[in-house]
């Protein structure tokens, strides 16, 4: 019995070691697509700023136009912001064979509040050209969604269409996040901040203590940076700790109605989506179901 006993104790402390070692792995594996995405975006930034000089960002269309408020589009409409992606790291491509055009179009008249449109195109299939395309299809507020490292990256916003621009706190120090605000703000563009923690959103706090509540939203990513794992159960803890008056989205592996019925009576008002969405045979009419049925 103790012989069993001994063999079951090291075999179960050797399970543990091997979990442990997955989970180490696991993680540094996922810090590295982080790494490699900022690192990526870096390389291929240099090199629009070699082609195209901020002058000519300036003098494009777009870059005088008024811009549409992702703030009161949210808070006054069904809170969706329904998202164009072709491919994730952790999922590849979504294999959506419907247009841009028709996604965007299907999005509009399904009732999103807004449209959130991935330009980075090594890991999320996007692009500018996207982005603009998006702008001429509808008439709702315009999410540019990319890995934000540059002023220069604000006005390549503005130039291409967009309403507001996200910054991701896991990419940026406290001094570029406000730097970075107050060059967008100037331009008339709106902010999605991201946040994946406690630590972040307290960062966040920080450095919007003196903000305008209806220039900026906060967005709790439910994705986990290190593992790429998605839990509600992200946004749930955090909301209590965001700063008061500040309008909460929740983001990333919402795919259930009653989910975001759910965070509706919790504090949230928006919601982005994309997979879901995207995964369809058709994202525009997901869509416009799922936004029925959190409103039935």
């Amino acid at each position: 019995m103790k012989g069993r006993t001994k063999r079951s104790t090291t075999q179960g402390a050797t399970m543990r070691r091997n979990t442990e070692r997955i989970q180490r792995a696991s993680t540094r594996q996922m810090e590295n697509i982080l790494n490699k995405i900022t690192i990526q975006t870096a390389q291929d930034l240099n090199t629009r700023k070699k082609n195209t000089p901020l002058s000519n960002l300036i003098a494009m269309t777009h870059y005088s136009r008024p811009t549409i408020s992702l703030y009161e589009g949210i808070k006054n409409g069904s809170g969706i912001i329904a998202e164009h992606k072709r491919q994730s790291p952790s999922k590849g491509s979504f294999g959506c064979l419907v247009t841009l055009q028709e996604v965007m179009q299907g999005y509009e008249k399904a009732g999103a509040s807004a449209i959130s449109c991935l330009t980075d195109h090594p890991f999320f299939g996007g692009s500018l050209e996207d982005l603009i395309a998006t702008r001429k299809q509808i008439n709702i507020p315009v999410l540019r969604k990319d890995f934000m490292i540059d002023s220069y990256q604000i006005h390549e916003s503005k130039a291409y269409g967009a309403d507001a621009i996200l910054l991701i706190a896991a990419c940026l120090n406290n001094e570029e996040l406000k730097s970075m605000s107050l060059e967008a703000w100037d331009i008339g563009l709106e902010i999605l901040f991201e946040v994946h923690d406690l630590e972040e959103l307290n960062r966040i706090k920080e450095i919007t203590a003196s903000f305008d509540t209806s220039k900026y939203i906060i967005g709790v990513n439910n994705r986990d940076l290190k593992r790429f794992q998605t839990d509600i159960q992200n946004s749930k803890d955090l909301l209590p700790h965001f700063p008061q008056g500040v309008l909460a989205i929740s983001e990333s592996g919402i795919s259930n109605p009653e989910v975001v019925k759910e965070l509706k009576t919790l504090g949230f008002q928006g919601f982005l989506i994309g997979e879901n969405f995207m995964k369809a045979e058709n994202p525009g009419t997901s869509c416009e179901q799922f936004i029925k049925s959190i409103q039935s």
